[in-house]
């Protein structure tokens, strides 16, 4: 059973009593209205007396010199350093390509020396054919000696058609030698040509510097020193560029000739192992084995 007794007639939150027109004139904001002995306008004044638009947030936004200086000092920096790795970059080319013309060198002149073996080669493949030859004759010089003594043996002195053959064998690789030779003096004065167009490209350097500096950004004397390295560099690449050039040309006609002569080596060795193959046969039918 409740300790108190409740009456439902009566509302649970007693009602707050006000003055609602006492409430509206004190609030009213027309433009008659006063606030603590001034005017809302007098009011609003003193509150944004102390605003300054340019200094709220960050400055920098509204400086517009700031930016275009700080941006075209960034744009300096990076411009100078891809010039700084693109002169890193073309030593590295100009480095890389002259090893490449070393060693390509140094292959023509091997090539060059297997030529000589293989016209070598030849030239006694050559000599050995005149060899088979007297061995040919002196095979049938026997082979007339050992017929009967009533047979009359007739022998002839080819010693002169052999020797004009070994002459003709003699000039034949003298000629060849001597077309080496100047084919590989002509590989070597390309070559030099190279070396001797650097310095015309070396003086039209001096043009193209001072056309250059309609388009230089920052022409100071380090970015000058910078701008010659590199076209120092790449006159070298253009240089080392064309010797390669003339190297791998001279390295491939060498190569073809190269293939040409054992071609002919093939042919000549098989034909004098057969040759020497029949000689020997007839041998030994005269020697009656």
């Amino acid at each position: 059973m409740p300790l108190f007794k409740r009456n439902n007639n009566q509302p649970l939150i007693p009602p707050v009593l006000s003055n609602r027109s006492d409430t509206l004139v004190e609030f009213s904001l027309g433009p008659d209205a006063v606030r603590n002995g001034g005017s809302v306008e007098d009011d609003r004044n003193e509150l944004f007396s102390g605003y300054n638009p340019t200094r709220s947030g960050s400055g920098r936004f509204f400086d517009e010199g700031n930016i275009e200086e700080e941006d075209v000092e960034a744009i300096k920096q990076k411009t100078r350093f891809t010039k700084q790795e693109s002169v890193k970059s073309a030593q590295t080319s100009v480095r890389l390509a002259q090893q490449a013309v070393d060693t390509g060198s140094n292959t023509l002149r091997k090539l060059e020396e297997q030529s000589e073996r293989l016209a070598n080669t030849e030239f006694h493949l050559d000599k050995a054919k005149g060899h088979a030859a007297r061995a040919e004759d002196r095979t049938e010089e026997l082979r007339k000696l050992n017929r009967s003594i009533f047979i009359p043996a007739v022998i002839l002195n080819n010693d002169a058609k052999h020797a004009r053959r070994d002459l003709k064998v003699q000039r034949h690789y003298e000629e060849k030698r001597t077309g080496r030779e100047k084919t590989n003096a002509d590989t070597r004065n390309r070559l030099a040509q190279g070396g001797r167009e650097e310095i015309n490209v070396s003086g039209s350097r001096g043009v193209r510097s001072t056309e250059r500096g309609r388009f230089q950004f920052e022409a100071n004397e380090s970015d000058d020193d910078m701008e010659n390295a590199l076209e120092s560099h790449l006159d070298e690449i253009e240089v080392l560029a064309r010797k390669l050039k003339t190297i791998g040309t001279a390295m491939g006609g060498a190569l073809d000739r190269q293939n040409g002569v054992l071609l002919v080596l093939e042919e000549k060795t098989g034909k004098l192992d057969e040759r020497l193959h029949t000689d020997t046969a007839q041998l030994h039918r005269v020697g009656g084995r």
